[in-house]
């Protein structure tokens, strides 16, 4: 059935158009002044200046030195940036905020350069050295995140044999970097109660031992959901879930982030940062996206999606997920994997995580109310399975652009999706960093060169006038949005390979992904993602012009400062 539809860029330009003024009044005096800068404006109507005026947190005004001159009072805060660069401040249009906090508690076994897992002796070595001489109480479950079996020297997953030499007597779980699979030891599947009796459950897989019932300890989807709910959910310890998301709040900071986002929360979490907020500890605005069976929960109790933030933090949605991750060749394709997992059929094309029917009642209950919903849709079949799950919902009366459904990753969609997607003003936020950490992954083993030519294919999406996003998903990789915006320009691999060039942005359509579409995408368009009158004063310092710099030093320039609501809450030790 039809929509009302139009262009989205024309959607975000008409909801911008409201707000959009040089100044809201020549008679007041700025808190501070910002001049002799490249301001990057993200405002079609005004997109280069070279000062800005800041009133109580907001934009008063933005426009050349001379123009900005008359705000400067008595106790006007003058800072010279001396053709430094300033942007919107950047949106996290994906990710996972409180993982990342609680990572802080857990082994890092991420590969290089992040971390130092390169081999499954090394994994062994990184959770021994960081669980070492900790207080460490019986039965208390040993976590690391992030190894990824397609950066180990063995080209494989870790199995339970190989997590017994660092304990068979206390349980050890292990999360894989895509938080699709996990490994756990012989203790941990004893806990579990997986054993050869142990069937599959709906929508995961046990992984077993080769001519065996026997557990391996791989986990994959549904079936690992213990553990990953083990590392979703926030510490009950209150000065220590403090402590952890101050650092992590400092942490995104220093990428630039002013607005992070929670994109699957449970129940727990919800619950962790009402008393962050409550408390007033968030000082990054944080929009979460409960998982649909947490907002059912919550919903029972009186909660709802807001579309403003209270102490900055707000309910924005809900999230579902809908299969799992391309890097794990858990994704649920329309075509067989170039390379099946091992003990899989050559045929194999993975699996979904939810049945279409399901699919269909939950989208057509959160239309009824309004809510907007994000689907994580990987594979090219998943997405097939959101669009007809919407499309069997929605009638002519439907205005899909009040509501902005997002298909979160979207790395495998094909053109004829991206032409529906625009139809339905459905919005794809593509997971561009895989370009680099697992390109030639994709290319040699996962998809072959024709599929992995086009994972998040931002270029196609440019040709459709569709405003998509891009994120890092972190912690599945680390939230550094400036190497994001160069994986999206350049979509080089590890290797060196271009990864279709076809599929590359320009400098300011990546800077766009992350700043007034991202906003757009949050329903935040009127107060964020751009550097114009009236909205906030969320900016970000950089050493470097991102739209004129060469662009393969990108990822090389420096956050220098980044100012949330007017207030400086990151300073770089370079000076400005």
């Amino acid at each position: 059935m039809k929509t009302k539809t139009l262009p989205m860029t024309a959607l975000i330009a008409l909801a911008m158009a409201p707000s959009y003024s040089h100044a809201q009044t020549t008679e007041q005096f700025a808190d501070t002044i910002y001049r002799n800068a490249q301001v990057i404006t993200m405002d079609p109507e005004f997109k280069q200046a070279g000062s800005i005026a800041i009133k109580d947190g907001v934009i008063l005004s933005v426009g050349s030195n001379e123009q900005i001159a008359k705000f400067q009072g008595q106790d006007t805060t003058l800072r010279d940036l001396g053709g430094k660069t300033i942007v919107p401040g950047f949106i996290d249009s994906h990710g996972h905020f409180s993982i990342v906090a609680q990572t802080l508690n857990y082994a890092n076994l991420a590969p290089s350069p992040i971390g130092n897992s390169n081999s499954i002796p090394q994994l062994i070595k990184e959770m021994e050295q960081f669980w070492q001489g900790k207080d460490v109480a019986k039965g208390q479950w040993l976590i690391g995140t992030g190894y990824d079996d397609s950066l180990l020297a063995e080209n494989t997953h870790p199995t339970r044999h190989d997590l017994d030499k660092i304990s068979t007597t206390q349980p050890i779980a292990i999360i894989h970097a895509s938080y699709h699979l996990a490994v756990v030891n012989s203790k941990g599947l004893e806990l579990l109660g997986f054993d050869t009796n142990t069937p599959d459950p709906d929508g995961g897989k046990i992984v077993r031992e080769p001519g065996s019932k026997q557990p391996n300890g791989v986990l994959e989807e549904t079936a690992m959901k213990k553990p990953l709910r083990m590392v979703m959910t926030p510490t009950n310890n209150l000065s220590q879930l403090i402590d952890n998301f101050k650092q992590t709040q400092n942490y995104y900071a220093s990428f630039g982030i002013t607005t992070a986002q929670e994109g699957a929360a449970s129940y727990n979490t919800i619950k962790s940062y009402e008393q962050l907020a409550k408390r007033s500890q968030l000082y990054l605005d944080i929009a979460a996206y409960p998982t649909w069976d947490a907002f059912a929960r919550l919903k029972m109790e009186g909660y709802k999606p807001a579309k403003s933030y209270t102490n900055n933090f707000r309910i924005a949605g809900i999230k579902i997920t809908l299969d799992g991750s391309p890097q794990g060749r858990t994704a649920f394709m329309t075509k067989p994997y170039k390379t099946p997992p091992k003990g899989e059929a050559k045929s194999y094309i993975g699996y979904p995580t939810l049945e279409k029917d399901f699919l269909i009642s939950k989208l057509g209950n959160y239309l009824d109310n309004n809510y907007q919903f994000i689907v994580h849709t990987n594979g090219d079949a998943s997405v097939d399975m959101y669009l007809e799950a919407l499309e069997a919902v929605i009638d002519e009366q439907t205005d899909l652009s009040q509501i902005r459904p997002v298909s979160i990753h979207s790395q495998t969609t094909r053109d004829d999706q991206l032409e529906r997607m625009a139809e339905l003003n459905m919005i794809p936020s593509f997971f561009s960093a895989h370009t680099y950490f697992w390109g030639d992954w994709h290319n040699d083993v996962v998809f072959g060169k024709e599929r992995a030519m086009r994972i998040s294919p931002t270029g196609s999406a440019t040709k459709l006038n569709i405003p998509y996003t891009t994120h890092n998903d972190s912690p599945v990789v680390d939230p550094d949005i400036l190497r994001l915006m160069y994986n999206t320009v350049n979509r080089v691999t590890r290797s060196g390979k271009v990864l279709g060039h076809d599929q590359q942005a320009t400098p300011y359509e990546a800077l766009a992904s992350v700043t007034i579409n991202a906003a757009y995408q949050n329903h935040e368009e009127h107060k964020k993602g751009s550097i114009t009158a009236g909205k906030l004063a969320d900016l970000v310092i950089l050493s470097d012009n991102p739209l004129t710099i060469d662009k393969t030093q990108i990822s090389n320039i420096k956050v220098l400062e980044t100012i949330k609501s007017g207030q400086s809450i990151y300073q770089s030790t370079e000076e400005i």
